[in-house]
């Protein structure tokens, strides 16, 4: 809505001052309103204001008005800058979104770490943690459904690898990453040759995931499966113990 009728709104305050104001200042208000468009909407949004920002300074405010025509080469001249800027603009400013909400994704992602890790250090048991790391996937992988299951398994799911990849029959691309199989996939519990169970992890619809997120995810399922070893080996210390 903005990208398509602030530059309108915006052309026609300024059709009373046309013929006492230069252009190119003119102009400059058009950049604003692309500014503001990109940074409520995006890149498209940011692009859409853009376009349409020229056509109406041209059409309004450039002679001969009401009319694509322009007379003057200045006016020629402004009406591609103002085009080029607004686009430059609109993409500058969708980078630094991007930047921004991958900065915050990577916050978010260590903290769920710190969290689980924490847990572990402080001797946490293995089963006790398993509802929490299935809540962090959940809010990690935006998950439609998590659950844990103990081998054996009745079923073989795509696995998510160490190193945060999967292979599927299919792969889907959903808004810049790829997306998780409709029918779920494996997060082993594994460790030190003894596989304690794995997560099922089915994505919600045209959700995609980093290979960063991924990779998260697999760690958490390391530290858990860590938790599982020394309850472990901690229950032999203790049958050794009653055994002497």
């Amino acid at each position: 809505m903005i990208a398509t009728f602030a530059p309108l709104a915006l052309a026609a305050l300024c059709i009373p001052v046309r013929d006492h104001a230069a252009t190119a200042n003119l102009a400059l208000l058009f950049v604003v309103v692309v500014v503001g468009a990109a940074a409520t909407g995006g890149r498209l949004a940011g692009a859409v204001a853009a376009v349409i920002s020229t056509m109406a300074y041209d059409f309004f405010l450039t002679r001969p008005y009401g009319s694509l025509k322009i007379d003057r080469a200045a006016d020629f001249e402004t009406a591609a800058l103002l085009l080029l800027i607004g686009l430059v603009t609109s993409e500058l400013m969708s980078f630094a979104y991007r930047y921004r909400a991958a900065s915050t994704r990577s916050r978010g992602e260590i903290d769920r770490l710190h969290t689980v890790t924490d847990l572990v250090a402080a001797g946490t048991d293995g089963h006790q943690m398993v509802p929490i790391v299935r809540d962090e996937l959940v809010g990690l992988l935006s998950l439609r459904d998590c659950t844990f299951e103990v081998a054996p398994f009745d079923d073989t799911l795509p696995r998510i690898e160490h190193d945060g990849t999967f292979d599927a029959p299919r792969r889907r691309w959903s808004r810049g990453e790829f997306a998780l199989p409709d029918g779920g996939a494996e997060l082993r519990v594994e460790a030190r040759g003894t596989t304690f169970g794995r997560f099922v992890v089915v994505p919600q619809p045209e959700v995609g995931t980093s290979l960063e997120a991924r990779t998260v995810a697999v760690m958490l399922v390391e530290q858990l499966a860590t938790a599982f070893v020394i309850e472990h080996e901690h229950a032999i210390a203790r049958a050794d113990g009653q055994s002497r």
